[in-house]
């Protein structure tokens, strides 16, 4: 789940929905349906009987990401999920013993290797041979491997929608099971968790890199994006790019990658979450029974650095031959915030779905859009963050264009409060949404496992309705008044050749 900008904005224009006649029963079914347990080490389990369909959703979560990552290990978090993938000492290998051995030459290898390309004094002949020895390393190490068995097992056993992503503030893994492999499920994913082998990690650290190069270092978007992120953070790590940067990937360790998984993959920093055809009794005794092993950790650390406060607008400009792209972001609290509600309505209010205010301006009356779109929760919440408004202009026309009539709109809440009509026909349309969300088997466990792993009670992701109609008009004027400022603002914007070459027409 690598957030793509333009994926996520086609996600947020599909949010027009019919409000449900039983919304508060649907809420009140939900809360009555989960219950919870935890082990001695610490581990939590949240867990929803949902009988019908033979079948059951597993969502679990880790409280790390690229927010807490070292300095020169940037991407690392991302990396370890990969190699989540590879298997344990029982899983993906004809032979750990001997593989634990040869993997142990593939490390010595590749830090004689690094060693050598930062002695200044090393002949490229010299380089050459080491880089030889490191290759050959790698090979003995793959012929213990079995490729993909994880994934493999879980597929012949009829799981589908395997799956995993990591974000800034957390790592995701998920898929869905026949309900007759519980206990399957509770081997693999203990054995995972517990037993990780990083088999094949210099192989994946290229997939990796690749994964950079298509996301960002190819894509106009992705590479705005990074530049966006980079200028609105000086300090707070969620500047950084999640994927890493290029000279980190190049460079970091499978070793570093261990102390990594030691520090942040801890049982109390875990939640894990089951819904549909299964007991609460059963998953707790399979807990018992496979998690009981995994021991406890001390806390993990959390992030200290603060963002200094911006003391002036912030821009940044590419220029590139393709579709032209505006960003205009603010800085904002972080999820505990009492106004946290208040940006989420202001978002839906202007630029999510076919009746908000940029939609009907940019994109039906004036068409100088294509789309827009509007997100809160990027780059992370659990730290302040940013409100940030997408433009995808339409043909002929620059982001700069656009960008007028975002900051018209935003001054318009500062100036004009919302209308009771307006304002609740927006709240009307978050609440729909919310509880058709939280209806399906994913939805209900993503939103209740993270709630426990972020607020440390479950039930904090099912309020979310209540704290949407507590929203005022007023709110959103004091939040707009003291939020959309000049000094406040950070814009990024692709500029097309085309759209250069009339700007610069016009200078003359």
């Amino acid at each position: 789940m690598h957030r793509n900008v333009l994926a996520t904005l086609s996600l947020l224009l599909l949010c027009l929905l019919v409000v449900p006649a039983a919304q508060a029963q649907d809420l009140e079914q939900l809360e009555s349906e989960v219950e919870t347990f935890t082990l001695d080490n610490g581990l939590r389990f949240v867990v929803v009987e949902r009988p019908g369909a033979p079948v059951f959703t597993y969502f679990a979560q880790v409280g790390v990401g690229g927010v807490n990552e070292e300095q020169g290990r940037t991407g690392l978090a991302h990396m370890f999920e990969h190699m989540a993938f590879k298997g344990t000492d029982e899983i993906g290998t004809e032979d750990h013993r001997r593989e634990k051995k040869a993997m142990r030459k593939v490390d010595e290898a590749y830090a004689a290797l690094m060693e050598a390309r930062r002695d200044r004094d090393a002949t490229q002949s010299e380089i050459a041979e080491l880089e030889e020895a490191f290759e050959d390393a790698q090979d003995e190490a793959r012929e213990y491997v079995v490729a993909n068995q994880f994934g493999n097992i879980i597929q012949k056993n009829g799981g589908t929608g395997l799956n995993a992503s990591t974000g800034y503030d957390v790592t995701t893994y998920f898929y869905q099971l026949p309900s007759n492999k519980l206990e399957l499920w509770a081997y693999l994913e203990s054995e995972r968790f517990i037993n990780p082998v990083m088999r094949e990690f210099y192989t994946e650290r290229d997939v990796v890199i690749e994964e950079r190069r298509m996301r960002t270092d190819s894509s106009p978007v992705g590479r705005l994006l990074e530049e966006f992120l980079a200028m609105s953070y000086l300090a707070h790590p969620y500047g950084r790019p999640l994927v890493g940067y290029q000279s980190d990937l190049d460079n970091f360790t499978r070793q570093q990658c261990l102390e990594l998984y030691d520090r942040y993959y801890v049982p109390s920093n875990v939640v894990i979450g089951l819904v549909g055809d299964l007991k609460v009794d059963d998953v707790k005794d399979l807990a018992e029974e496979y998690f009981d092993d995994w021991e406890e950790g001390p806390e993990p650390p959390r992030v200290i650095t603060e963002e200094p406060p911006q003391r002036g607008e912030r821009r940044v400009a590419l220029r590139d031959p393709g579709q032209p792209f505006l960003i205009v972001g603010y800085h904002k609290p972080d999820m505990f915030h009492p106004d946290a509600p208040v940006f989420d309505v202001i978002t839906e209010m202007i630029a999510n779905g076919r009746s908000s205010r940029l939609h009907q301006r940019l994109v039906k009356d004036e068409k100088k859009a294509v789309a827009v779109g509007a997100v809160t929760q990027l780059p992370g919440e659990l730290y302040p963050g940013l409100f940030i408004n997408f433009v995808v202009p339409a043909q002929g026309v620059t982001a700069l264009e656009c960008e007028q009539a975002v900051l018209e709109e935003l001054d318009r809440l500062k100036d004009e409060p919302v209308s009771a009509e307006e304002l609740e026909g927006v709240k009307t349309r978050m609440k729909a949404n919310f509880v058709r969300q939280v209806r399906s088997n994913f939805g209900t466990i993503s939103t209740v496992v993270q709630a426990e792993l972020f607020e440390d009670d479950w039930r904090q992701g099912l309020v979310y309705p209540t704290e949407i109609d507590a929203v005022t008009a007023a709110d959103i004027q004091r939040v707009a008044r003291e939020t959309f400022v000049e000094k406040n603002r950070n814009v990024a914007y692709i500029l097309t050749e085309d759209a250069e070459q009339e700007g610069a027409t016009d200078a003359r």
